[in-house]
């Protein structure tokens, strides 16, 4: 007879695959993977994995997820990061780079079209509504204090259209280092909004938009896998 699991133990269990099958997809590809590589980079018997998933779709969808919710907690780290919505949504533009450089293979994973059925697994659904919600949180403070005009769903959402855009252009080699990266990232997010914000130059001459667009890069350029 089977040991009864507790929860805390499943939870293991399911982060352990997760972690493997991550790996995996991003070596091979998720058509090149099957179950039974998943177990057996697990150490376990081929039918193992079937008790905590039902098939590899929903590996994925868990995979997708978990990639999610550590993205989630980076920007929304940076969000509380300062009091000040410029110096907050300056950080969030770095977090949000920082992570995908940092983490190419989960970010490909996150936003992997080749599933389509998102709304049936409620786990992969929360964690898209919690990107969501982050990605527009430190927009309602810039309206508020009339930095910047407009609807802070939309714009939360063409700043973070933008980014990624951007993102998967560096991933996929056609922007050719992260310093490049970064400087057309504050380029666009200056040209994005432009006419959504409020008031004129500051006395040094940067506008607000430029303000809360990232620094660009210090840092040497490292390798995209």
């Amino acid at each position: 007879m089977r040991p009864v699991l507790t929860d805390e133990e499943v939870a293991q269990f399911r982060a352990d695959v997760c972690r493997v099958a991550e790996v995996l997809f991003a070596r091979h590809g998720v058509e090149g993977v099957t179950m039974r590589q998943i177990a057996a980079e697990l150490a376990w018997s081929p039918t193992t994995a079937y008790r905590y998933f039902k098939n590899k779709e929903e590996i994925l969808a868990a995979v997708r997820a978990a990639a999610f919710n550590r993205f989630c907690e980076v920007i929304e780290e940076a969000t509380r990061s300062s009091p000040d919505p410029r110096k907050s949504a300056r950080n969030v533009g770095q977090a949000y780079l920082g992570f995908a450089l940092e983490n190419p293979d989960a970010y490909r994973m996150m936003f992997d079209v080749s599933q389509a059925a998102v709304t049936g697994n409620a786990e992969l659904t929360e964690a898209l509504a919690r990107a969501r919600r982050s990605m527009v949180a430190y927009v309602a403070p810039l309206i508020d204090k009339g930095i910047l005009r407009g609807e802070t769903q939309a714009l939360g959402q063409m700043l973070w259209a933008s980014a990624h855009g951007l993102v998967m252009l560096r991933l996929s080699g056609i922007v050719a280092d992260d310093t490049e990266l970064r400087q057309l990232h504050e380029r666009t997010m200056s040209a994005l909004v432009r006419g959504a914000h409020q008031g004129t130059a500051s006395s040094r001459g940067t506008s607000a938009l430029e303000r809360i667009s990232p620094a660009p890069a210090r840092k040497a350029a490292r390798k995209i896998p």
